[in-house]
């Protein structure tokens, strides 16, 4: 008799990023969504680092012809002014190939256009275009190394993160866990709850640092954020919550740190 046993579980692979001594982090898929969650708070110019924006600041943006010619290069019909309005309000464009093309022409226009770009990544107009279309889905390695720094840059600019002279605020990071228990049979769960504040810590973020942290938030790294926390938030962390699970008579569960990041006026150090 066939036993018919259930599919085994599909388990998305950990990312690897690269911290700031060099070594390769592996990172967990839950400990990426946390930072997401991180970005959803509107403070300290955290919200705005980011390089993807709303559908509604890309109609502001591009306007209807941006959005229609960004349908055009993906091969589709373009919209009408009905259905732009309909994505607007919806917050959604269904369509991934067309949202691709939207941000980078929107992405591109905040640069200053296709010559200003071009000339700061030092590629060819054709070639800035090209790509802006998605005829070419990638530059390569150097340039696109160079548009991916010039975009940090304005992202952090427009997000409140810089200075005027252009040096970065001083990150502070805020760390809360978790810890749910359950006390007894009759009980319940009991949830015991820790938040660390890493702002006067007595190794704070240098400038270099921040600049880092920031630039990865704003290219929407999100592992290469995890990789820069762990060597000195994570370890206090997890000791923290040992502790809370050692008071406990049978610990069950343990809830994934929720790192709050802001940048603050400061002295970098």
């Amino acid at each position: 008799m066939a036993l018919h046993l259930p599919k085994p579980r599909t388990k998305k692979p950990a990312q690897e990023a690269v911290g700031l001594d060099g070594l390769k982090v592996s990172v967990a898929n839950a400990a990426t969504s946390g930072v997401e969650k991180s970005k959803q708070v509107k403070s300290g110019g955290l919200a705005g680092l980011t390089s993807k924006v709303s559908v509604k600041q890309l109609r502001t943006e591009l306007g209807n012809e941006g959005l229609r010619q960004a349908a055009i290069d993906a091969g589709r019909t373009p919209p009408s002014a009905r259905t732009l309005r309909r994505w607007a309000q919806l917050g959604r464009i269904p369509h991934p190939d067309v949202l691709e093309r939207a941000q980078r022409r929107a992405a591109i226009e905040r640069l200053g256009g296709i010559d200003a770009v071009a000339a700061k990544i030092g590629r060819s107009r054709s070639a800035v275009s090209r790509y802006r279309s998605g005829e070419t889905n990638e530059l390569r390695a150097d340039a696109s190394k160079k548009l991916k720094n010039v975009k940090a840059q304005d992202i952090m600019k427009r997000a409140g993160v810089l200075r005027p002279d252009g040096t970065p605020k001083r990150a502070v990071i805020r760390v809360k866990g978790g810890v749910m228990v359950r006390n007894g049979a009759d009980e319940g769960y009991d949830y015991r709850v820790r938040t660390l504040d890493f702002a006067n810590s007595d190794t704070p973020f240098t400038s270099a640092e921040s600049r880092e942290l920031a630039a990865a938030l704003a290219n929407d790294d999100h592992a290469r954020v995890v990789a820069l926390l762990p060597y000195r938030v994570r370890p206090t962390l997890r000791s923290v919550l040992g502790k809370e699970r050692s008071r406990c008579r049978r610990g069950r569960r343990q809830r994934l740190p929720f790192a709050r990041i802001r940048f603050v006026t400061g002295n970098p150090g």
